[in-house]
């Protein structure tokens, strides 16, 4: 008895450079710069080497992200009502 393993026939749509760009411009618009991410790396990198525990590493990121959103919030606010 053999046993013949048939690869399944997966229909990939063609995507074009125009596409492909905007997929990436669309992903960027999600990513925070890369300054960020550089900080965001490493403090992955310190809890990967045992270092800092992954929550601790989890509550530092998720702080930094509330608070940069509460800092821009507060500069918009004061940017609208400087405008009135």
């Amino acid at each position: 008895m053999t046993v013949k393993f048939h690869a399944p026939h997966l229909h990939m749509p063609h995507v074009n450079r125009q596409e492909a760009g905007q997929a990436v411009d669309a992903a960027k618009s999600f990513l925070p710069p890369p300054e960020r991410m550089v900080y965001y790396g490493g403090l992955g990198a310190l809890a990967v080497a045992g270092l800092i525990e992954w929550p601790v590493a989890a509550a530092i990121g998720v702080g930094t992200v509330i608070a940069q959103r509460a800092r821009g919030m507060s500069r918009s606010g004061r940017a609208r009502a400087s405008a009135r």
